[in-house]
């Protein structure tokens, strides 16, 4: 079991900005956990609005995330009778980067989902960064399975292993 957090729960920072971010980290896999506060009836468009993305029911578009290439995995949690959010994930590399490549790679669903939180900036905003880390809340521990895997890495191995089977297969036919 990797846990490679050595500053405490604020153990990443982006030393060029001076920011030091929330969550930590096992190898190269950084824990991301958001809670929010929704809007009056903000769960309920929120469902819609990601049953219209794709995103409910274990019918997430994976292509979207994809495109991102660092997302080991997420979720979304609506609780306390809907008046919450939690946002829950795990991705490699960079705290900065990886809130840049959601407005990069899914502007446009990051916003209509977030919409329904209150307070919520905008992924486009200045601000956003400063509102995600205030709301964020690091994990009192984290595990990976894979910890020095990154998911290219994964998915390059899933590559080699078909082609193995490929292979195997048509050795023993």
């Amino acid at each position: 079991m990797t846990n490679t957090s050595t500053s405490g729960p604020m153990s990443k920072s982006d030393a060029s900005q001076g920011n030091v971010r929330p969550g930590l980290k096992a190898g190269r896999a950084n824990e991301f956990t958001l809670i929010f506060q929704l809007k009056p009836g903000g769960a309920e468009r929120m469902r819609k609005k990601m049953a219209s993305f794709g995103l409910t029911e274990g019918t997430l578009n994976q292509k979207l995330l994809d495109r991102m290439g660092t997302v080991h995995d997420l979720r979304f949690l609506i609780f306390d009778n809907d008046t919450r959010l939690l946002f829950a994930s795990t991705f490699d590399g960079d705290w900065d980067a990886y809130i840049d490549d959601f407005g990069t790679y899914i502007p446009d669903q990051i916003d209509a989902v977030f919409g329904e939180v209150e307070g919520a900036p905008g992924i486009r905003s200045p601000n956003v960064k400063d509102w995600i880390a205030k709301h964020q809340v690091s994990s009192t521990y984290f595990y990976s399975a894979y910890p020095n895997a990154s998911v290219k890495d994964v998915w390059k191995a899933l590559k080699i292993e078909g082609g193995l089977e490929t292979l195997l297969d048509a050795a023993t036919s």
